[in-house]
């Protein structure tokens, strides 16, 4: 692990830099993305909110299928080629909708199947790259490493997502994605340039069989008594989030008659709210402890969601939406910047690929139905009574986290001692 001592800036450590430069590129380029696909599906392809569902939906299902063999491979494996190779399979995947637009080929199919294999390439590649990070930096650095990876995270979503709304608005929804492809390369080639030795993968690991492998992670993260309820919480907010995620979009289109300007400009103002909370959650936990920061991010959550529901057509209603969407996101941002430095505070270094997959796996899992369940509830009951629905729902996330054990937490645990390995050769580099 190249050096990181508790009082060096993070900024003097080059490969933190280099790794954080490839996540702003990356997330840069997916802002223009955010803003015109949706465009894509409903105003060029003239989708119905179901489409639309099943879109969300081919987006939010590789979690089920491709997490826990994710997880598995991440920790038999070195990390950085598979995140080189999964970001190089999402620029090709994205590079065919402005090739089919040119062609006159472009339909809903063809963005089901870009949503779909992107969204599996990009698991597999953000399984290693957020489990890379305690093999870069000690475990005390961890909180300040992902506050800062999350402020650029939503700086760059930020920029990306005002830049679609420009570049869409130029070029058209399809040929912006060339950014995002751009973006991919870009990424590929930072992510290549970082010089820490990766440790060695415990070669014992690599003699059992994957299912085996995925089946210790698995029983490992149910039974922790940190990670598990932490993971409860997520999968509620997670749930509750792809369902209105689903149909906000939709809504802000066709019954606010929002423009790609406009979309761009609320994406863009809401990721701001990300940096603000990256860049408070350090100090916010160093004072009032881990669990206050949660449980307060989460109690405030579902006011966030009120200005959508009472807004009109126009300007005032689009200030009113950006607001609530700015301290949502810095909301998100500090719980889960908090809850993210935990749970990789507390899990063993061999699991740590493991832990987030099994993760993903249960949080993300409960999307794709998430997704179903939205485009029925807004074609049956309408689309505004839907999102009342989801805006009701928010509430389940602060619950399940107030019933749980974490809400005595007072400080960030320190990192468990790597297990021995049953010979020399094994032991991580």
């Amino acid at each position: 692990m190249s050096g990181a001592p508790a009082g060096r800036s993070l900024w003097r450590h080059g490969d933190f830099v280099r790794y954080w430069s490839a996540c702003a590129v990356d997330i840069t380029g997916s802002g223009v993305t955010a803003v015109a696909l949706p465009l894509i599906a409903v105003v060029s392809l003239h989708a119905t909110v179901w489409e639309v569902s099943l879109l969300s939906f081919a987006e939010r299902l590789p979690p089920l299928l491709v997490a826990l063999p994710a997880g598995a491979l991440a920790d038999r494996h070195r990390k950085r080629p598979m995140m080189i190779g999964a970001v190089l399979v999402c620029g090709a995947a994205f590079a065919a909708v402005p090739l089919a637009d040119a062609t006159g080929r472009l339909s809903l199919g063809l963005l089901y199947a870009v949503a779909l294999v992107t969204s599996a390439a990009g698991l597999i590649g953000s399984t290693p790259r957020i489990s890379y990070l305690p093999s870069l930096l000690p475990g005390e650095r961890l909180l300040e490493a992902n506050a800062k990876v999350g402020a650029v995270s939503s700086l760059a979503d930020s920029a990306g997502a005002q830049l679609g709304g420009a570049v869409v608005a130029a070029l058209g929804p399809a040929r912006a994605v060339c950014f995002d492809v751009a973006s991919y390369l870009a990424c590929a080639l930072l992510l290549g340039s970082i010089r820490t030795p990766e440790p060695v993968p415990d070669r014992s690991a690599q003699k059992s069989s994957l299912r085996r492998e995925i089946a210790d992670g698995v029983k490992y993260v149910v039974g922790h008594p940190t990670i598990r309820p932490l993971l409860m919480t997520g999968t509620a907010y997670t749930g509750v989030f792809a369902f209105l995620t689903t149909l906000w979009d939709v809504y802000l289109l066709r019954e606010l008659h929002g423009t790609a300007t406009v979309l761009g400009t609320l994406l863009s103002v809401m990721a701001l709210g990300g940096v603000v909370g990256a860049l408070a959650v350090r100090p916010l936990v160093d004072r009032y402890g881990p669990a206050r920061v949660m449980l307060t991010a989460l109690a405030i959550t579902p006011f966030t969601e009120l200005p959508l529901l009472l807004a009109s057509p126009g300007r005032t209603g689009q200030a009113a939406i950006a607001t609530g969407m700015f301290i949502q996101m810095a909301c998100a941002t500090a719980q889960g910047s908090t809850q993210r430095s935990i749970r990789q505070a507390v899990c063993e270094p061999g699991m740590q690929g493991r832990m987030l997959a099994t993760g993903q796996w249960i949080t993300y899992g409960t999307r794709p139905l998430a997704a179903l369940l939205a485009g029925a509830t807004g074609t049956w009951l309408g689309l505004w009574n839907a999102l009342a629905l989801g805006t009701t729902a928010l509430a389940l996330p602060f619950l399940v986290l107030l019933a749980s054990s974490i809400r005595t937490m007072h400080h960030v645990p320190g990192a468990p001692p790597a297990p021995r390995p049953p010979h020399p050769e094994g032991e991580p580099a």
